[in-house]
């Protein structure tokens, strides 16, 4: 049975992907969610629920009383109950009061902590990372409005975007390890150097690569690494307070998160946690499958899956048993990955959902 099928009221509001997609409203979400309505056509009300409760809190998340939000919360409770057929309401009413409970205590939980500033302003700024620095640093600044190309000693580049900086030491290998102190947004493409691994410092972020290319963007609220090609390791910069990094041997201690070509990693100052996820527009990655051709004439799904992961290099999880019978017959072209993803998963009467920067297929199987 589809996990879908036992959601209630809670389950919507607390899935990451359900939010996401209310809030920002993603195509590449807009599949999944419109698939599960038809499939699931009980559900409909709780998702209009959730997503209203959503919009609601994104909109007054800190300009309502506690009674304010008790009064919107049963609002919408109530005249969505009062909105569907007579045969349905049993079916919500029984987990309305769990379902109200939950949510008002979700509410009033993002009022508190919005209310009382209980988020402290980091600690890890582009400033300080730079006054802090043992040594004098090179600091390039992009007062421009197009991208700056900014070379590296060691041969790596950086594409600088306008009104973001860049700071490094002219000696750039210190203590076997290449560091770069970031403000705004920059696309990096690093050369290749085991013995001095390549740090980025972007406010309470810290990303280690090797030899990679790929994409961070900081604000004083919001810090995100896109990969582009090869590893990237991030982790928190709290953790790394008085540990030495990059010497040879020697990982990165605390929580690392590795994210591979196509993912990311989102950071925020309300959710002060490592998430991945897969980038909105992934593109087929470096060194993929040479003019990888997508069209299908009765190919097992197995071997469709497979260049897919290979092409954009997003780990594809499936039921190889389940689907195993399945075979497709469709000429694919230049469509993004996630409407070549809905559109196979449509022809085999599949769903997908992303999770943990990875895609998980789920379906009945093929007779």
């Amino acid at each position: 049975m589809h996990p879908f099928y036992h959601y209630n009221l809670e389950d919507f509001l607390t899935d990451d992907d359900f939010r996401v997609w209310v809030k920002n409203g993603q195509p590449r979400n807009d599949f999944f969610w419109a698939k599960l309505r038809s499939e699931f056509p009980e559900k409909a009300l709780l998702m209009d629920q959730a997503a209203e409760l959503i919009l609601t809190w994104e909109k007054h998340p800190s300009d309502l009383t506690h009674e304010e939000l008790d009064h919107e919360v049963n609002r919408i409770l109530n005249e969505s109950v009062r909105t569907i057929p007579a045969r349905k309401t049993g079916i919500v009413q029984l987990r309305w009061w769990y379902a109200a409970a939950a949510v008002l205590m979700l509410v009033g939980l993002g009022w508190l902590i919005s209310g009382n500033n209980a988020f402290q302003k980091s600690d890890y700024t582009y400033k300080r990372y730079v006054s802090a620095s043992p040594v004098p640093l090179k600091e390039i600044s992009n007062s421009g409005k197009k991208p700056m190309k900014v070379s590296l000693p060691d041969g790596s580049e950086i594409q600088l975007m306008p009104n973001a900086s860049v700071s490094y030491a002219p000696v750039f290998v210190q203590n076997h390890k290449r560091e770069v102190f970031l403000s705004g947004e920059a696309f990096f493409e690093v050369r290749k150097d085991k013995a001095n691994p390549f740090f980025v410092y972007a406010n309470d972020l810290v990303t280690r690569v090797v030899g990679t290319s790929f994409t961070i963007k900081s604000s004083s609220e919001r810090v995100e690494v896109i990969v582009r090609t090869g590893k990237v390791a991030v982790m928190q910069a709290k953790d790394l307070a008085g540990n030495e990094l990059g010497v040879p041997g020697i990982d990165m201690p605390g929580t690392v998160m590795l994210l591979t070509p196509n993912q990311q990693v989102v950071f925020t100052a309300e959710r002060p946690v490592l998430e991945r996820s897969i980038t909105e527009n992934p593109v087929a990655i470096a060194h993929a499958v040479a003019k990888p051709d997508f069209t299908f004439d009765n190919q097992p799904v197995a071997e469709v899956f497979r260049l897919m992961q290979e092409t954009y290099g997003i780990p594809i999880l499936y039921d190889s048993v389940r689907l195993g019978n399945c075979s497709l017959s469709v000429a694919l072209r230049d469509e993004p990955f996630f409407d070549k993803l809905g559109i196979i998963c449509s022809t085999i009467e599949a769903s997908y959902q992303v999770t943990d920067g990875q895609v998980v297929i789920t379906g009945q199987g093929c007779e």
